[in-house]
């Protein structure tokens, strides 16, 4: 699902005793023509502030669409770029109000590391086209109600790396190759199973710091959003003390009143004021259900939920169908996102679940997504997200079908 980009003019300047020239402004790409037009002329631009293969990472991290740039990672301009750099890649490629520069610390230095392998980064490349063609598929697939099948993500990951995952593997590896092993096990983390990759991804990271490499920019945040997107609190916890840089995120008290051996739907509830996630049974109700997810940084989200918020026919009719409104099971929680929507809409109750296992009937790829249940089974699905001119009619008409 889904990335944040941020925007900045540059204004540059000279002047003399008699005469003020103000110089001519800077290029802003804004369709994949131009940005292949300009690299070709080999002018100046801010992606020369890269190493050559962050600036490698960062143009296959590009996602262009009909109307411009779709969105991109961030990864490699919080690792390598400083933040002007930052500022000025993002006015470049017109994405300023999602740059990363103004909501992260960037005291640490930038890193500057060797070239890695080319054959560590032939695979992740491999990795990273399998997972377009795999999200590709699913979204071919929207009319399915079966369970995700997390596992080919899982497998080709494996097949790719599976075998350098080992710490005796790992020490004898270039230091160059562990940023980008880290990334294939993130990757392998967000899109499989979510625990081999986390697990990997510790591994890979503990071989960084034994190395003596700076995991300050990017990697200690990556690392602790993977052990929260996993419930793990305790470990980030652990992991987030003595790191000042994260101080700024929310790991929470965790009340859980069902224990280990509960066996059903559960989802937590957020106290702000004690900072308390508090773990409560959520079972499916008798007849239709429709569960809404949504998550904080979605521009599509953000106008589905106003379209909740203002449109009292749409409110009713989901409320109805007994709506379900939730954040994605494999992602970090948002809190500040959650207890806000609450104290403004305490009759529509956004609700944290708890793990994506028990909550395996929806396949979330995206947000917001749509998944219509029927005494606890998938009957239909509407994942084409929140469009401009909304999704109520095709709401509406799902409801309606289930009526018949």
């Amino acid at each position: 699902m889904a990335r944040r980009i941020y925007r900045n003019a540059l204004l540059l300047c000279l002047a003399c005793s008699t005469v003020s020239v103000q110089a001519t402004p800077p290029v802003v790409v804004r369709t994949e023509a131009e940005l292949t037009a300009i690299l070709a002329s080999g002018a100046p631009t801010p992606l020369d502030a890269f190493t050559p293969y962050g600036k490698r990472s960062f143009l296959r991290g590009l996602r262009w669409g009909t109307r411009g740039l779709g969105g991109f990672s961030y990864r490699a301009m919080l690792r390598e770029l400083d933040r002007a750099q930052i500022e000025a890649l993002a006015a470049f490629i017109d994405s300023s109000a999602y740059s990363p520069a103004r909501s992260r610390d960037l005291s640490s230095p930038p890193l500057r590391l060797p070239e890695p392998s080319p054959e560590v980064e032939r695979r992740y490349v491999q990795l990273e086209r399998f997972v377009d063609e795999e999200s590709e598929r699913r979204r071919d697939a929207a009319g399915a109600s079966s369970v995700v099948d997390r596992s080919p993500v899982e497998r080709r990951y494996l097949a790719l790396f599976g075998e350098q995952m080992s710490e005796s593997v790992l020490r004898k590896l270039p230091a160059a190759d562990l940023p980008v092993l880290f990334d294939a096990a993130t990757l392998a983390g967000e899109l499989g199973s979510g625990q081999a990759g986390v697990a990997h991804q510790q591994l890979v990271y503990r071989e960084m710091q034994n190395r003596g490499l700076d995991t300050r920019r990017g990697f200690d945040e990556t690392m602790l959003n993977a052990l929260l997107s996993v419930r793990d609190f305790s470990q980030a916890k652990v992991f987030a003390a003595n790191k000042p840089h994260l101080a700024s995120w929310t790991i929470p008290l965790v009340h859980d009143r069902l224990g280990p051996d509960f066996v059903g739907r559960s989802v937590y509830r957020y106290d702000a004021a004690t900072k308390t996630l508090t773990r409560e049974a959520f079972p499916y109700p008798v007849g239709l259900e429709l569960v809404m997810v949504v998550d904080a940084g979605c521009h599509f989200s953000a106008k589905a939920l106003a379209a909740l918020h203002e449109d009292a026919e749409l409110r009713a009719r989901l409320l109805e169908a007994n709506l379900a409104l939730v954040t994605p099971p494999r992602a970090a929680i948002s809190y500040d996102f959650v207890d806000q929507w609450n104290k403004d809409n305490p009759a529509v109750p956004m609700r944290i679940l708890y793990n994506a296992s028990e909550w395996k009937a929806i396949k979330v790829t995206g947000v917001p997504q749509f998944y219509l249940l029927k005494n606890g089974k998938v009957v239909a699905e509407l994942r084409s997200g929140w469009p401009a001119e909304g999704n109520k009619a095709a709401l509406m008409a799902l409801l309606d079908a289930a009526r018949d």
